[in-house]
């Protein structure tokens, strides 16, 4: 569970936006919040989709939604085999 939003990025493709991720993420993860003298580390999950012309919005927004769920289970499996 969490929080989601997006960020929509106008002549990106999915690269361009992977990597922009990539930065939203390492800053975020550099930055724990400090909540009442206690630092908590964040956590961020994202998924990428290129929204084509006469793409419903539904349709694009659930695409990016499955792809940061694959990207989450298969960050999952590497750790899982990792510690195997």
């Amino acid at each position: 569970g969490g929080d989601e939003f997006a960020v929509l990025l106008s002549h990106a493709d999915e690269a361009i936006a992977a990597a922009k991720a990539g930065d939203i993420i390492a800053k975020i993860e550099a930055a724990p919040l400090n909540w009442n003298g206690e630092k908590i580390s964040l956590g961020v999950a994202f998924g990428v989709h290129t929204f084509r012309g006469g793409e419903d919005i539904n349709t694009a927004l659930a695409a990016a939604d499955k792809a940061m769920y694959e990207r989450k289970n298969s960050a999952q499996k590497r750790e899982d085999a990792k510690n195997e």
